[in-house]
């Protein structure tokens, strides 16, 4: 289980450079968001995972991606939710700046049921310096999933979308 993870963190610099690269194509945060949840998923072998990203004004979190039962179709999200900062395990991560872990979801109050309900979730923050412009958010329907290898390997692909965010905000921010 973890064993994807681990493999993926050992040659995490060459597949992390591909990203990159895939990220500086993207035109706009929507295409960066399905950019990580497609590499994120296939790459660590996920059952789900979903990008969320901060709105504008800070206070709510919007689902804009998704790898696994979640996605219609390519591109397509399936029932959009949005969590306000500090509901859910995804809200904590983003108001504590701090990946979160449940390992039974069944005795954390903090977990939000989305389309399924799982067992496992791991929420890291796409964080580049002091701006948080949203979570990377996996479950499993499996009880303690998630590995400190998985939590590694997220925080580095959340970070590239999270430098690639960064950008497109310069870009489209007043005066740029």
């Amino acid at each position: 289980m973890s064993l994807t993870a681990a493999a993926f963190l050992a040659e995490a610099q060459p597949r992390l450079a591909g990203l990159s690269g895939e990220l500086s194509r993207a035109p706009s945060p929507q295409a960066v968001a399905w950019a990580l949840c497609d590499f994120c998923g296939r790459e660590l072998d996920l059952a789900d995972c979903v990008v969320y990203l901060l709105d504008p004004g800070g206070a709510c979190l919007t689902q804009q991606a998704a790898w696994g039962p979640k996605r219609a179709a390519d591109h397509v999200l399936e029932s959009r939710i949005q969590l306000a900062m500090g509901v859910g395990i995804v809200g904590r991560c983003a108001q504590l700046r701090l990946p979160q872990r449940t390992v039974d979801a069944r005795l954390d109050e903090r977990y939000v049921a989305d389309d399924q309900p799982n067992l496992s979730e791991l929420a890291v923050p796409i964080l580049a310096g002091d701006a948080l412009y949203g979570v990377l958010d996996s479950e499993h329907p499996e009880a303690d999933y998630y590995r400190m290898a998985h939590e590694h390997a997220m925080a580095a692909i959340a970070e590239r979308g999270a430098l690639r965010l960064r950008q497109l905000n310069a870009v489209s921010a007043p005066g740029a």
